[in-house]
């Protein structure tokens, strides 16, 4: 058999690889051409489209200090009011300094189906990142309603909750920054860093037509944030 030959089936069948493994094939930012919202945290304060819960946060030297209010009993969240859009990208530099995660939410104003209207969301730390769908998930108000009060959940719940949510492994080090980009296309959502696919989720209700609110929560102190940019196709 020729070289050609050789490198033509090598060629082929790689080009499955990603197929075979089951794994999407990262979604363009050239997606999302629309910049629907930016804030560089240069200025004094929040503008009007910020809302803060149990929060003790402060703009500091043009970036977002993420710190939970103290005894609060809740992670501080910062959230941004958009306007109604399903396909997305959010863009955000992140820096850990004491806390151990920061949850990038994507949620429903006034949503009754689920706790809170919560839809999806992908937590970092520093040694791994999870997408996760919130709406069919943990946060269904069944589900939510049941986990609460410690009932036991059904086989079929529980295997819902593992196909609603992933883990990847990432090594990330306190103190540096990282530029994070969250990416929703339909039922998938995926997770990059500096530019690098970390994760993809394939779920029913990370297509939610309606996200309208997208947060940025932190647990206890704390989570710094920068350069934050809204998109959409």
């Amino acid at each position: 058999m020729s070289l050609r030959a050789h490198l033509t089936i090598f060629m082929i069948l790689f080009s499955y690889v990603p197929l075979l493994a089951g794994q999407p094939a990262p979604l363009s930012g050239d997606l999302y051409k629309t910049e629907r919202f930016s804030d560089n945290f240069s200025s004094p304060k929040l503008g009007r489209q910020w809302s803060l819960y149990k929060s003790s946060s402060v703009l500091k030297d043009g970036v977002l200090v993420g710190i939970e209010e103290k005894d609060g009993g809740h992670a501080a969240v910062h959230q941004l009011r958009v306007e109604p859009c399903s396909d997305l990208e959010l863009t955000v530099d992140i820096k850990f300094e004491g806390s151990r995660s920061t949850n990038l939410t994507f949620n429903q104003h006034r949503y009754k189906e689920t706790h809170a209207g919560h839809i999806c969301r992908v937590i970092i730390s520093r040694n791994k990142v999870i997408l996760r769908d919130g709406k069919t998930g943990v946060f269904n108000n069944e589900i939510f309603k049941k986990r609460k009060a410690g009932k036991k959940l059904d086989s079929k719940t529980q295997a819902l909750l593992k196909q609603s949510e992933a883990s990847f492994p990432v090594k990330l080090k306190e103190g540096k920054w990282y530029t994070v980009n969250v990416r929703i296309k339909g039922d998938l959502m995926q997770a990059f860093i500096d530019g690098t696919l970390v994760g993809s989720l394939h779920s029913p209700g990370i297509a939610h037509e309606t996200k309208d609110k997208i947060g940025l929560v932190t647990p206890k102190q704390s989570i710094h944030y920068d350069n934050l940019t809204v998109k959409v196709p």
